[in-house]
């Protein structure tokens, strides 16, 4: 199986580490090609024993997929290089936000099949969560949810779904992030130093995310069992209620659906 990356950015180089720490490809399997990000490419040509190339024949010939993973901004220069070196069997798989299936279609120029995917970068640690549409003609679906699998959970959603996905799971790392980063700063307010404040709160996070890893629990019953009545957690508790967290996290939601909307408008 071949597999071209064009582009080597956050979000490729998580999907790729992904397929080869599983082992379902091969290093040698994998061709990158970026011409915004040379240094990273040949880093990760050292790193993994991936191919790099930049000539657009080379890349195309046999490939079985090209993951088209430049900025959204960049894919028509993209479809321009490879529209003249498709073939028939290659299946073309989208990381870009916000454009649609018809789009790569008419600017690639030759009718092949598309996917769109929208995975995160906790790809990088086999932990991503993939939203997944198929156009109409995409044969074989079951081969790239399982190479997506490498590396993460999947959604498959019809193509209007795909804007929510980008919101919830592919921005939704960096909006948890900021969350941790905002309790860790509250943490040095209440007295802990910036170390200690780092490491509990990371191990909150970790020891956290592996009870929910392990409870098939609710959120709500989590969280229910740890609240006694009258007790410190409850009156934490009441406070974010107050402040109407769950309205912010739902516009939060909602500027990035938003925002990937905008960019399809093209």
């Amino acid at each position: 199986m071949k597999i071209v990356f064009f582009g080597a950015g956050n979000m490729a180089s998580a999907i790729f580490t992904g397929m080869i720490e599983k082992g379902i490809v091969k290093p040698d399997d994998i061709y990158i090609t970026s011409k915004s990000n040379r240094v990273a490419a040949m880093e990760y040509k050292e790193e993994f024993g991936v191919n790099v190339s930049y000539d657009d024949a080379e890349l195309c010939k046999d490939a079985d997929y090209i993951i088209l993973a430049s900025k959204p901004q960049n894919f028509s220069d993209v479809a321009k290089r490879i529209r003249p070196h498709l073939e028939e069997k290659t299946k073309l798989v989208s990381v870009m936000a916000g454009i649609h299936i018809s789009t790569i279609k008419e600017e690639a120029g030759m009718g092949n099949p598309v996917a769109r995917i929208m995975p995160n970068t906790n790809a990088m640690v086999q932990y991503s969560v993939n939203g997944i549409a198929f156009s109409d003609d995409f044969k074989n679906r079951d081969e790239l949810i399982e190479l997506m699998a490498s590396f993460g959970k999947n959604v498959v959603v019809g193509e209007e779904g795909m804007d929510n996905i980008t919101a919830a799971t592919g921005s939704g790392p960096a909006f948890l992030y900021y969350i941790y980063e905002q309790y860790a700063k509250s943490l040095e307010e209440l007295g802990f130093s910036k170390e200690d404040a780092d490491k509990l709160t990371r191990n909150l996070v970790i020891g956290t995310g592996k009870t929910l890893a392990e409870r098939p629990d609710s959120f709500e019953k989590l969280r229910t069992d740890i609240t006694s009545k009258a007790g410190t957690t409850e009156a934490g508790l009441d406070t974010l209620s107050e402040s109407k967290l769950q309205e912010i996290i739902f516009d939060t939601l909602g500027s990035a659906r938003d925002r990937s909307k905008k960019l399809s408008e093209r």
